[in-house]
């Protein structure tokens, strides 16, 4: 960026903090005024608003923060009485005023709006302007045309004399001419001097005739001076542009036309310069009806809205230009700093588009005009032969990147032209833990995240390669023109080290974020973009399986073990269909008396050429391909068939059967278990589903439905691998489960260091919330020993009992 750009932004961050110290004032006087109109509180409100939106985008996190807290505090304030608002709002008005205090003064208060990325986001790609002189004595017409012929990349130089027109045309050498027909209140002026240089040079430049009249005359004299059109005036911008380009066989690199509205000053000037220098023309607002009025000056291809705005608030400004004729199509985007459901769908319903939170950091906002200016640009350039969706495979509306379909192409022709001593490889990069992030902190904030990472790639790639968006939480990488695998190993690891390196800021804290890799080269025998896909699905998948995050390169034993899992999933497939899956029963016992008290049931497959596998040789797969729910319905139908004849002679026995991810997502197998009770007339109260708090929390959305549907059936819950996940307390009153399983872990780290903090601070924990604890893996007498010490209830293992058929253990003698 140009010294005269960073100038400008230290100029305007400057501006900001004297801004901040008035703020401080405005609202110190608010606080101390009289109270007895309650709208102190909305005004309070407001400013907090507009410092929620523009602090961090100015670079002041902690005050934007802060902000937010405030207008929280007189949300919530709402409907208390006027000294529980004074009580509730004291705390956060006073954390502010401090901020403001601090942050007005301080030199380096704040990290600077981060500006220099701006090139590296260049969306235009502007060439040279193509030149247009413009001959007309109304000055505010040349002035007006210029302008908005400028944005869409012509450079129109202004003659007020039509006397000057054949030195005009010498000095600044246009491709084209517009020229007024009538000068000073002489008629065909204008058309009478074209004609005259037209006899002297020659020159079969285009003639665009405007005039404010329409006659037979006026257009004969266009005619007769070799007049290309005849346009009255007002101009018909966009048909004069279209006229242009087509005469002119060209079409310019025309700067992306964007306009803001938004009541906040500070934000509006931050953005507007920070876009232009990024090579958009910007329109800028601050009310509604500055929006309306320059509409027809500068045709957007984008407007962004901010929604809360005096007088007329943004979605009543969407409605407006949604029903105005001419701009009805233009793509609207809406911004707040609030997080309004039903707000943000009405901006949804309108705009057919996203609603963005603020604030919105500068490279944010980069990305989302981006990917949405494109997006229609390519939209009109192929009006009639594409849908939105089509124009979505090939940019990614969220990130701006480009998708699949276009790698795929890229690709193709990269291993055409390829040379022999370069390597080319496809880096797929799939984001851990990433759908729990977005069921902790919302969608919103995953989309925030996902944007980070793409800008944070974007910054460290080669300028050569091309990052590319699949879908969900993977991206893409296309690199070229490495000399070795060496290189291309560090230039990985480096990537790599991007995505660890980014820090996210969250309510909870700082987070980390980590990669999975999977690497694939375009070795010799590679001759399609599907096969070096392919081979880097292999390895990520590979690389996903590891425990930590892993980069994984591709090789032929992994192809090797790729064919396994498919003739693995083939014979599981045909273990389903010909009941293979057989179910064993492991007892529990009850830890003081040593009762038998239930059993949980498991799956094993009695493989007709291996023997019994064990849930570790099939239930991966089964998961990955979407088999389980079948596995479940055969668990289901095989043990509570066993179960109904057990309970008929021994009522206090309970049964458990274990859940797994899929069968959370699609809870099919519901109705399934409510027509087994009801046939074998069971009580549901004996029937326990276990469950792991990590499945609980990777898919919160549909977790809290299968809970609901669970309890109204009346059986119960257990919550299998406690202290493995994520241990929330929060969680645990949510999910309300009747039994907490301590895993096997614990237990062995206690016998081999001694140490029982953990331990029994779990079995304390189940105790305080009233559900039964049952530790599971005991294999010593002074395990059960200690359990028993501890107050545990339940215990199953190898020390009481293996899980055994239904056979074996009829043949048992019942405790």
């Amino acid at each position: 960026m140009s010294n005269s750009n960073n100038h400008k932004m230290e100029q305007l961050l400057s501006a900001y903090r004297e801004h901040l110290m008035l703020y401080k004032t405005e609202l110190e006087a608010i606080w101390q005024a009289d109270h007895s109109d309650a709208k102190w509180v909305q005004d309070i409100m407001g400013i907090a608003h507009k410092l929620n939106g523009s602090g961090k985008a100015y670079g002041f996190v902690e005050l934007s923060q802060l902000a937010r807290e405030l207008e929280q505090a007189c949300e919530a304030a709402q409907n208390l009485t006027q000294k529980k608002i004074i009580s509730g709002l004291s705390s956060p008005l006073y954390a502010l005023l401090n901020a403001l205090e601090r942050d007005s003064v301080a030199k380096n208060a704040g990290a600077s709006p981060n500006h220099n990325s701006a090139n590296t986001l260049q969306t235009n790609d502007i060439c040279d302007a193509v030149d247009i002189l413009l001959v007309d004595d109304d000055p505010n017409f040349s002035k007006s045309l210029s302008e908005v012929l400028s944005q869409y990349g012509y450079r129109v130089h202004c003659q007020d004399d039509i006397n000057q027109l054949d030195q005009a045309i010498a000095d600044h050498e246009p491709v084209a001419l517009i020229v007024d027909m009538d000068f000073s209140g002489k008629r065909f002026a204008g058309a009478n001097q074209v004609s005259i240089w037209r006899q002297k040079n020659g020159a079969p430049l285009p003639v665009f005739f405007v005039s404010g009249y329409d006659s037979f005359d006026l257009r004969l004299a266009s005619v007769r001076a070799g007049g290309t059109h005849y346009l009255r005036k007002p101009l018909d911008i966009p048909k004069l542009v279209s006229l242009l380009n087509s005469e002119l066989n060209l079409a310019p690199s025309e700067p992306y036309r964007v306009m803001l509205v938004d009541d906040d000053y500070d934000l509006l000037s931050l953005y507007g310069a920070f876009l232009t220098n990024a090579g958009y023309n910007v329109t800028s607002a601050t009310s509604a009806q500055d929006a309306l009025r320059l509409l027809e000056h500068s045709h957007p291809e984008l407007i962004l809205i901010d929604v809360y705005m005096p007088g007329c608030s943004g979605i009543e400004l969407g409605k407006i230009i949604r029903q105005h004729e001419e701009f009805a199509t233009i793509p609207l985007l809406f911004m707040s700093a609030a997080a309004d459901t039903d707000m943000q769908l009405a901006c949804a319903r309108l705009a057919n588009d996203e609603f963005i939170n603020k604030p919105i950091e500068l490279w944010r906002l980069l990305m989302v005009v981006k990917s949405r200016v494109k997006r229609g640009r390519y939209l009109r350039s192929h009006l009639g032969t594409s849908t939105i969706a089509e124009t979505q495979t090939v940019h990614d509306p969220l990130t701006a990147l480009p998708m699949l379909a276009s790698m795929r192409r890229d690709i193709e022709e990269a291993l055409q032209h390829r040379a022999s001593d370069n390597l080319m490889a496809v880096v797929k990069i799939d984001i851990r833990d990433f759908h729990t992030i977005n069921n902790l902190h919302g969608h919103y904030f995953g989309d925030e995240i996902l944007q980070r990472i793409a800008w944070e790639l974007t910054q460290h790639i080669n300028q050569s390669d091309t990052l590319y968006r699949e879908s969900g939480d993977e991206f893409l990488l296309l690199t070229t023109g490495h000399k070795s695998q060496i290189l291309v190993e560090q230039y990985i690891n480096d990537t790599v080290n991007s995505i660890e390196n980014t820090k996210i800021t969250s309510k909870h804290g700082i987070m980390a974020l980590s990669a999975d890799i999977g690497v694939a080269f375009a070795t010799k025998d590679i001759s399609s973009a599907g096969e070096l896909l392919d081979n880097a699905d292999i390895a990520v998948f590979k690389a996903k399986k590891s425990t930590t995050p892993e980069i994984c390169y591709f090789d032929d034993t992994l192809k090797t073990v790729q064919k396994k899992r498919f003739f693995l999933e083939h014979a599981i497939k045909k273990g389903l269909a010909t009941d293979q899956f057989v179910t064993v029963y492991q007892p529990i016992y009850t830890v003081n008396e040593n009762k038998l008290v239930g059993f949980e049931a498991l799956a094993r497959w009695q493989h007709p050429e291996k023997g019994l596998l064990c849930p570790g040789e099939f239930i991966p797969l089964m998961e990955e391909r979407g088999l389980i729910p079948l596995l479940t319905h055969q668990m289901l139908t095989q043990s509570l068939s066993q179960f109904a004849a057990w309970h008929r002679q021994h009522p206090y026995l309970f049964l458990s059967l274990n859940l797994t991810a899929k069968d959370i997502q699609k809870p099919i197998f519901l109705k399934h278990l409510a027509s087994l009770l009801a046939q074998y007339q069971l009580n549901p109260e004996r029937i326990v589903l276990e469950i792991t708090e990590s499945l609980l929390l990777f898919d919160w959305q549909h977790a809290r439905y299968l809970l609901r549907q669970l309890s109204d059936l009346g059986v119960r819950l257990a919550l299998d691998d406690f202290g493995t996940g994520y241990s929330s307390l929060s969680y645990l009153q949510r999910i309300d489960a009747a039994k907490l399983k301590i895993d096997r872990s614990f237990i062995y780290q206690w016998s081999q260091t001694g140490d029982a903090r953990l331990l029994q601070t779990m079995v304390q924990l189940g105790k305080t919330m009233n559900m039964s604890v049952i530790a599971e893996g005991v294999e010593k007498r002074e395990e059960l020993s200690f359990l028993r010490q501890l107050g545990c209830d339940q215990y199953q293992g190898f020390l009481a009992a293996k899980p055994m058929f239904a056979e074996e253990i009829e043949k048992t003698q019942w405790n």
